[in-house]
């Protein structure tokens, strides 16, 4: 007993750091730039085909529970015959004739040991569990779906950032070929100028393929069949990339947290409470209240016809299994099996859910600073690229040259942006795991 107040006290312990936790800075909600992300995150439930499944799923369980509590209940029989009889009695004469009889019988089980309500109650866990399961889904999938809008956004500004990069490389080639005609540049000079175009080119049409691909997931995930913008009204996506401080909204902490997986085994330790006292009860007398009404039809003492009667009787009807080869004491020891080893699972689950806890706030401090980084390294690969447009007018670099510093210059912008948007998703799905609650 001390063993299972222990670990049903487990289900409630966290770390140090979680014992005030703050609301997510607006700044750090994609759907707070994003319009239409807003819009497909309050429809997912609707659209989302996942969640269309999960829903037909309560249903069923709710069926269960109606199934197990009938159970308890009253069950009526009514019966109705009809019947045409031939009779061919001695020294009488053939005849023929129609008769009805009618009947109805009730039962109602009286004692069973609490097997039944236990039954009942297994059928409510079980139901508990997959309403938090329908929570937990739409959670992720909310999750899943802000991490995926941000990855096209990296995809589609890569994309715009390569579109730019091509229009760079074509405007150098159109130069260098005018150069050529005036004499100021050769033929291996335009060949590497077209070169570079064409890798630019198929490093464009790559990243259309991906982001085509992407699309089409996002919206059979969602279940989003408009056209996606990616429209910022106020730049403020842009801003926040740029100027946002991070690290001045490190996630503050929390009073309490529990898990979906760590409330899902506390209700499955439960059931198995449960299944104990059903397997205690299996060799135990059942206890029902019947009763009944019926007709039937007795011949009269001299045998020449019959009557007809009205029956009707109560009483009590009592089961009793005397013997049944130790499938009683087998799913008691199965049932006691599990348990112990759910409360086990709890004890580690509960475990990990705090180190996973603490992992992210590490990693969201390491991703702040990297944020910084990539900022500083953008300005950097910027001043790079400007100096090099600078050196490529007075000929004192190649096309080449130019080239990389702008294709560095791209690279340093995707990482930053990726930077962001990993922080963000991180910290979203921090913000989901220690303040979701489950019943």
């Amino acid at each position: 007993m001390n063993r299972i107040l222990l670990l049903l006290n487990l289900s409630f312990l966290v770390p140090e750091f979680l014992l005030c936790y703050g609301a997510i800075p607006i700044e750090q909600s994609p759907e707070a730039h994003f319009e239409e992300l807003e819009q497909i995150l309050s429809g997912l439930e609707s659209n989302a085909p996942l969640v269309h499944e999960e829903r037909e799923r309560l249903k069923e369980k709710l069926a269960e529970v109606l199934l197990a509590d009938s159970a308890q209940g009253v069950k009526l029989i009514l019966n109705l015959q009809g019947q045409l009889i031939y009779e061919d009695r001695p020294d009488q004469s053939f005849l023929h004739r129609y008769r009805f009889f009618g009947s109805a019988f009730v039962k109602k089980p009286l004692y069973h040991w609490g097997a039944l309500k236990a039954e009942s109650e297994i059928a409510r866990f079980q139901q508990s569990i997959t309403n938090n399961n329908y929570k937990f889904l739409l959670s992720e999938l909310k999750s899943i779906t802000r991490d995926s809008y941000l990855d096209l956004v990296v995809l589609k500004n890569q994309f715009q950032l390569n579109t730019d990069t091509c229009q760079i490389a074509e405007e150098g080639l159109s130069q260098i070929a005018k150069k050529k005609e005036l004499g100021l540049a050769n033929e291996l000079q335009v060949n590497h100028a077209n070169t570079i175009l064409l890798e630019r080119q198929i490093a464009l049409e790559d990243l259309n393929r991906s982001l085509t691909l992407a699309l089409f997931r996002f919206r059979e995930m969602t279940g989003w069949d408009e056209k996606l913008s990616f429209f910022d009204e106020n730049t403020s996506f842009e801003t926040l990339s740029e100027k946002y401080e991070f690290n001045s909204s490190t996630p503050q902490l929390l009073a309490s947290a529990s898990s979906f997986n760590m409330k899902k085994i506390s209700k499955e330790i439960e059931v198995q409470k449960k299944r104990v006292e059903i397997a205690q009860s299996g060799l135990k007398p059942k206890v029902n209240l019947v009763g009944g009404v019926f007709q039937d039809q007795i011949p009269l003492a001299s045998n020449e016809d019959s009557i007809l009667r009205n029956n009707i009787l109560v009483g009590i009807e009592i089961n009793w299994p005397l013997w049944d080869s130790s499938k009683s004491k087998a799913e008691k020891l199965r049932a006691l099996a599990n348990k112990r080893r759910l409360e086990i699972n709890l004890e580690r689950e509960s475990r990990s859910y705090r180190l996973e806890l603490d992992g992210m706030r590490m990693q969201l401090e390491s991703l702040a600073k990297r944020v910084r980084m990539t900022r500083e390294l953008v300005k950097a690969a910027q001043n790079r690229f400007i100096i090099s447009e600078v050196e490529l007018e007075s000929d004192r670099i190649t096309l080449s040259q130019l080239m990389a510093a702008r294709v560095s210059l791209d690279q340093a912008k995707v990482k930053r942006l990726e930077s962001i948007c990993d922080y963000i998703k991180l910290r979203n799905r921090y913000e989901e795991m220690s303040l979701m609650k489950y019943k």
